[in-house]
């Protein structure tokens, strides 16, 4: 194999995976995005390419995947001039393709020990324990776990409902793998009665997933409470406008002159986007904060309505009571500032949830005991310095008692690509998701598309209707099977209004969560433990032989 062929297939799978991504139509293409991948790892299995050469073949096949796909990460930087984003987007779109090569490298290590059938089950078992990992640890960046991959086309995956996205990675790679196989078997020459076993069992792996997704797509039925939902999305400008204390008022303005459009005595919640209310409140202000009582007195002529918005808060303690808190420049106090959500309603309480998982490099610092003098680099976009505080656990909003209640969540932005993680929402009564984001600061790229996108897994996951208000970006209803609808125009102020269903029924996955991640990282353990221990055994023997 020539070196022109190794980066043909290494540019091969890359633009495979991209191509095979949303927002584009296509794909099947991921099923065998990485046949070329497998191709070279053959190569390396039978020394005609060193092990070194296939991490670096490896890692440049899912560098060309992450940079055409995620590029639009570290855009924010062209509106903002904020270092942290740049330094983010070079992180996202270089150190992720490295992470991800591990299991490719483990995946070829364990096949050169233990041969064909050990090595070709622990892909699988490898690559889903980094997603597992990935989309849990300080560093977590899971946009292209795999299982996200088939998000555009819901009629598909219905049974994510039990596996969840990781499902949907198992899938792939499985199909991958037996599409390799088979291309390995026809081009070898060596075509037996194994290549018909082979084939058949890759049909029936790619088809009946399809099979029986589809009798349940079109067998399900929406379910739960009725609740007229109306979504508003005010399209302020994040680099110029959304963070100029002067334009507030307009802000305001522009927030209720679009829900009066469609609010009227029928509708249950007004959904307002992320930091819809951009002006630092204190949380010990809530009721007296000008911005908030303007609010409270537009919901007073509609009694049943509730009003979901995302505001930027902040707290003052007399002591550093979390990590994040910081010394004022007086040295008088200490400050936490949050990226949250409130909920206004007749009941004159404003519980207020604070965004736990937070985007690293841009709201949080990974790790701050290691990199605690890079602190200063962490910056919300709109414009506080240093890690921002969040909770520990998802909170629900409820009016009332939660027992005659709906149970409203609010997802904020980056945390709707998580998926177990969203899971408490439910197991803690919310029958909707709401999804309150900000997705202008990338602009016009795949990135909105994207994150829309994503929304459907959850609606699968928890068979809870979704309603998401962007700021900018794409607005738009997710029904219980995942299907979008009266998706709003880019860059433009816009209110929609729709019936969805609160449903409080539990599925398989919120119950039990990411049960093949876990598998998996059994696994992973045992096979790991499995190649020390034969190592110390070789070794051993060695010695004795001696």
């Amino acid at each position: 194999m020539t070196r022109s062929q190794k980066l043909l297939l290494s540019f091969s799978a890359g633009v495979l995976l991209s191509l095979g991504w949303p927002p584009l139509p296509l794909f099947p293409l991921l099923f065998a995005g990485f046949v070329p991948i497998l191709w070279l790892e053959d190569a390396a299995y039978r020394n005609q390419l060193s092990s070194k050469a296939f991490f670096g073949y490896s890692y440049l096949a899912l560098l060309i995947w992450n940079l055409i796909t995620t590029w639009w990460v570290g855009a924010t930087y062209f509106g903002t001039h904020d270092i942290s984003t740049a330094i983010a987007g070079l992180i996202a779109n270089t150190a992720n393709p490295l992470l991800m090569s591990i299991p490719l490298v483990g995946f070829h290590r364990t096949r050169m020990r233990f041969g064909n059938m050990i090595g070709y089950l622990s892909l699988p078992a490898y690559w889903i324990t980094f997603e597992f990992i990935h989309l849990r640890w300080d560093l977590s960046w899971p946009w292209l776990t795999l299982g996200n991959g088939l998000a555009a086309f819901p009629k598909f995956i219905q049974w994510y409902e039990y596996t969840g996205a990781l499902g949907g990675t198992l899938w792939i790679l499985v199909v991958n793998i037996f599409l390799y196989r088979l291309l390995f078997i026809f081009l070898s020459g060596r075509i037996y009665q194994n290549y018909r076993r082979i084939l058949l069992v890759a049909i029936l792996t790619m088809v009946v997933p399809v099979i029986l997704s589809l009798g349940m797509y079109y067998s399900y039925k929406e379910t739960g409470k009725a609740e007229k939902v109306v979504v508003v999305q005010p399209n302020i400008d994040p680099y110029s406008t959304k963070f100029d204390p002067s334009t507030l008022q307009l802000q305001m303005q522009t927030l209720i002159r679009l829900s009066k459009e469609k609010v009227d005595s029928t509708t249950d919640y007004l959904v307002f986007p992320e930091t819809a209310l951009p002006d630092g409140i204190m949380i010990s202000e809530l009721h007296t904060n000008p911005f908030i009582k303007e609010l409270q007195h537009f919901r007073v002529a509609y009694p049943k309505l509730k009003i979901v918005t995302g505001i930027s808060s902040y707290a003052i303690y007399q002591s550093a009571e979390t990590p994040t808190a910081r010394k004022s420049q007086d040295g008088t106090y200490y400050w936490d500032a949050f990226n949250s959500a409130i909920q206004l309603d007749s009941t004159g309480n404003i519980p207020i949830y604070h965004k736990s998982k937070l985007v690293p490099g841009v709201e949080k610092m990974p790790y701050p005991k290691i990199f605690g003098f890079l602190e200063s680099l962490a910056l919300n976009m709109g414009g506080t310095a240093g890690s921002l505080g969040s909770q520990p656990h998802r909170s629900v909003f409820f009016s009332g008692s939660s027992a005659d209640s709906t149970g409203a969540a609010a997802l904020i932005c980056y945390e709707s690509i998580y998926g177990e993680y969203s899971n408490e929402y439910v197991n803690r009564g919310a029958g909707l998701l709401f999804v309150i984001t900000n997705d202008g600061w990338w602009g016009n790229t795949a990135g909105y598309k994207q994150h829309l996108i994503y929304g459907t897994l959850r609606a699968i996951e928890t068979r809870r209707d979704v309603a998401q208000s962007a700021n900018t970006g794409t607005s738009a209803f997710i029904n219980q099977r995942g299907d979008i609808s009266d998706k709003t125009p880019w860059w433009q102020p816009a209110v929609i209004s729709k019936t969805l269903y609160a449903n409080h029924a539990i599925t398989f996955y919120v119950k039990f969560g990411d049960l093949i991640g876990r598998l998996c990282n059994m696994v992973t353990v045992l096979l790991t433990a499995f190649s020390i221990y034969s190592r110390i055994a070789e070794r051993f023997k060695l010695k004795k032989s001696l």
